[in-house]
């Protein structure tokens, strides 16, 4: 019992049977009471404050009357579009429907925060996704393959000797040809380079020790001669250096599996029968 108290799940099916007995009970008190059109104090409010967030300022008098009569003018438009019928068969205030319905639920799977140890769960099994990546911080000088096709290999080895006989003081923008890419890179995650060079470069460099200058390294432009700077080992984080991102994710998943659970027991109540007598040849 004490579970079933505790179930998101539960507790949208009671707001869905209040709300269903909250119409009913309207419905019985008469026309004078459906025609009747209330903007309460809560309305009004609202109405101010989504006046004050887009305008930078509270509205004049004038102004929130104006709101209050749109707002009178969209409440009739409503109900007498739903009286005419106007809302059936009609697939976009479908989805509006439909969507309005999922965040009531998803609304439903954040009102108890996760503890601790539902984080520390979660965390353990997705450590992949919250991995901080490798990082590498260098230096590229860069050959044009194309118009050194001839003397490639002769163009290499002098290269390294020239750089590497100046260290680590070496000026990439005095070798190699032009590129549009940076000459130096600073510290950067593998999938950041990798957007840059491609994977394969970023995995190559990956592997390099800091300090010298080597290579080639192919690219999906040519050939580098790469100095590693830094570099900086991949690592899994505590749940406290990342509890936003993990809380996020966690709650994430949680709605996710909330309205699929929601949509599969309401399921249960309604008999889905799909007719293809029509399909081309049937």
């Amino acid at each position: 019992m004490k579970k079933l108290l505790t179930d998101p799940l539960f507790h949208f099916l009671l707001i869905g049977a209040a709300l269903f007995i909250i119409f009913e009970m309207s419905s019985s008190t008469g026309d004078s009471f459906e025609d009747k059109i209330l903007i309460s104090k809560g309305d009004i409010t609202a109405l101010e404050s989504n006046f004050a967030r887009t305008w930078q300022r509270p509205p004049t008098e004038k102004e929130l009357l104006g709101l209050i009569e749109e707002s009178v003018r969209d409440e009739i438009a409503f109900r007498e579009a739903v009286k005419m019928g106007l809302d059936q068969n009609d697939s976009y205030i479908r989805r509006r429907l439909r969507m309005k319905m999922e965040l009531l639920i998803e609304d439903i799977g954040t009102l108890e925060p996760p503890s601790e140890s539902e984080l520390s769960d979660y965390l353990e099994n997705n450590r992949e996704a919250f991995r901080k990546e490798p990082q590498v911080g260098f230096s590229q000088v860069y050959l044009n393959v194309e118009k050194r096709a001839k003397s490639l290999g002769e163009d290499v080895k002098r290269l390294l000797q020239q750089l590497n006989g100046i260290g680590t003081e070496a000026n990439p923008e005095n070798f190699g040809d032009a590129i549009m890419l940076p000459k130096q890179f600073p510290l950067s995650s593998l999938n950041i380079i990798a957007r840059q060079f491609g994977s394969d470069f970023a995995d190559d460099i990956a592997g390099l020790r800091p300090g010298s200058w080597e290579g080639p390294i192919e690219s999906s432009y040519g050939l580098h001669l790469v100095l590693i700077h830094d570099s900086v080992a991949g690592r899994d984080p505590d749940l406290s250096e990342i509890r936003p991102a993990v809380e996020r994710e966690y709650v994430a998943k949680r709605q996710r599996e909330l309205k699929e659970e929601a949509y599969q027991k309401l399921k249960e109540q309604y008999p889905v029968e799909i007719d293809r007598s029509q399909d081309s040849g049937a």
